[in-house]
């Protein structure tokens, strides 16, 4: 995280968070809350990641987990969001789980609980968060120019069918 001021917001993200997990709040409040974070505030969503990981009680050796194709068909239904710099980190938020990620550190946050990634998944998600942006990016792009091109076309036909002025 760099030096740069980190506002006073975290232990309110915190709380909204924590209020998701005890039924007071919904995820989409907390996406809420995280997504008007502007893209130069990465650095709160690296100290939310922190917070959050100091206030996870111990989990019981027995916790269910997901399937492995459980966990993939939750990712691959995922939303995104990427903080770019100075502070990168990444949100991905699927139906029932919000998994926050610097690439260094990470955590998945469930209604249920909280657990920490390892250093190397925390990566790969926030590789993931990177990947799914420029899919929408690209896609974004591609929809842009389609309109574009039915746009020229309507106006070509329209300009077309004009009388000219004698």
């Amino acid at each position: 995280m760099s030096d740069a001021f980190v506002p006073d917001v975290v232990p309110a993200l915190l709380e909204r968070l924590q209020a998701w997990q005890a039924g007071a709040a919904t995820l989409e409040d907390l996406v809420q809350d995280l997504t008007a974070l502007g893209l130069e505030e990465g650095a709160v969503v690296q100290a939310l990641i922190q917070a959050v990981h100091a206030s996870l009680a111990p989990r019981p050796s027995h916790a269910v987990r997901p399937s492995a194709d459980d966990w993939r068909a939750e990712l691959m239904a995922c939303r995104a969001r990427v903080w770019p710099a100075p502070d990168p980190a990444g949100l991905l938020v699927g139906q029932n789980l919000l998994i926050l990620t610097d690439g260094q550190q990470g955590t998945v946050v469930r209604e249920q609980g909280a657990r920490p990634l390892p250093s190397s998944v925390a990566a790969s998600l926030m590789l993931l968060c990177q990947t799914i942006i420029m899919a929408q990016h690209a896609v974004d792009a591609q929809e842009l120019g389609q309109l574009q091109r039915q746009r020229i076309a309507s106006n070509s036909t329209s300009l077309s069918e004009i009388e000219p002025v004698d």
